[in-house]
């Protein structure tokens, strides 16, 4: 059986495409916890509308990794990418390439963007090999933790 949510995800895109900058203020300390700015801007890419497209890809794919503790500021600007207009969303499901699962990858994702192991394991999906490794390098990261993340990564 799933597990009942307090806060539901069409409610919350209905409440973004009415563009209801005041939503986060109406939201309950639990539905609060439970806003996931990265899996609301992939269901918000699930619709034909090009220009919601851009600006989520402008916007806030910029800023969902690099500001993971200002979840108001990032709901308000994913009601900025809104249309306006009630649309039809479809979840948009990211495969990793061969389905491979990379530990090193998925830790060090979420231990630089603050993310629970969850989000950055969908996170992973969007990061290419040579950007995780990027990303470790400037983590300070030592050549043999280097050496094991490219093993995994192949």
């Amino acid at each position: 059986m799933a597990k009942e949510r307090a806060l539901d995800i069409f409610m919350l895109l209905e409440q973004i495409d009415r563009k209801n900058y005041a939503i986060w203020g109406s939201l309950t300390d639990e539905q609060r916890k439970e806003f996931s700015p990265l899996v609301t801007m992939r269901w918000m890419a699930g619709c034909t509308v090009p220009v919601q497209l851009i600006l989520l890809n402008e916007i806030v794919n910029l800023s969902v990794f690099s500001l993971p503790d200002h979840r108001e500021l990032l709901l308000k600007l994913l009601t900025v990418c809104s249309s306006g207009k009630s649309k039809r969303y479809q979840w948009i499901n990211y495969k990793a390439a061969g389905g491979r699962r990379s530990k090193r990858a998925v830790d060090l994702i979420s231990e630089h963007y603050k993310m629970t192991e969850r989000e950055a394991d969908d996170a992973r999906r969007l990061f290419s090999d040579e950007e995780i490794m990027q990303l470790a390098e400037d983590q300070g990261w030592q050549k043999d933790e280097l050496r094991d993340l490219q093993k995994e990564l192949k």
